[in-house]
């Protein structure tokens, strides 16, 4: 029998920063009306997640590598160092990082899972900071997994507004990255300390 999803998050609440905890029960509190395990992302509302939208991001996956961001918060765009609304987000990768991106959404959206991500910036002001971010699965109003919504933290100085360097978005920027089990599974390859780490066949 499939665990109610509160106790899932439990059992993975050691493994993310404490700046996380307000989010997930806000998360954990959303109906669950069109899917058993999420919500829909017409319930990313002011009233509903008002508190958290200057950190969030939705986007759309419309096709292979074309995923479309409908709504990007204030901060979480200064956070990510990248001008990144109402564009596809693959357009900003580097050749060599789209293939190892397509996979990460696909095991996200596919499972349906949650993943965790740490990634070391750097801004053209010169600052380098951790960018954390907890990336979740949506549903639309039949179902479908078609949505991502992701929710970041940061260590940018306040006032920094510049943009990430160029060439700065590679595999190798990764400190961190796991999946969570949200009720279907998680696969267990996972990035620490900058390495990667492939689930066992």
């Amino acid at each position: 029998m499939m665990a109610p999803k509160w106790e899932i998050w439990e059992e993975n609440l050691s493994d993310l920063p404490a700046d996380f905890d307000t989010f997930m029960e806000a998360w954990n509190g959303l109906p669950r009306t069109s899917h058993a395990l999420l919500p829909q992302k017409k319930d990313i509302t002011p009233v509903l997640f008002g508190q958290f939208l200057p950190l969030v991001c939705v986007a759309e996956m419309v096709a292979s590598e074309n995923l479309q961001l409908r709504f990007v918060g204030s901060e979480f765009e200064r956070l990510a160092g990248l001008q990144l609304s109402l564009k596809n987000y693959y357009d900003f990768l580097p050749a060599k990082f789209i293939k190892a991106t397509k996979l990460f959404h696909d095991r996200i959206l596919g499972t349906p899972c949650a993943a965790f991500v740490r990634d070391l910036i750097s801004s053209k002001s010169g600052n380098r900071y951790l960018h954390e971010t907890l990336h979740l699965p949506l549903a639309d109003e039949n179902g479908a997994v078609r949505y991502l919504m992701i929710y970041g933290v940061g260590r940018k100085p306040a006032g920094d507004l510049s943009f990430r360097k160029e060439g700065d978005h590679n595999e190798s920027n990764i400190k961190e990255l796991f999946y969570i089990d949200l009720g279907a599974g998680a696969p267990a390859d996972h990035v620490k300390e900058f390495i990667f780490h492939r689930q066992a066949l």
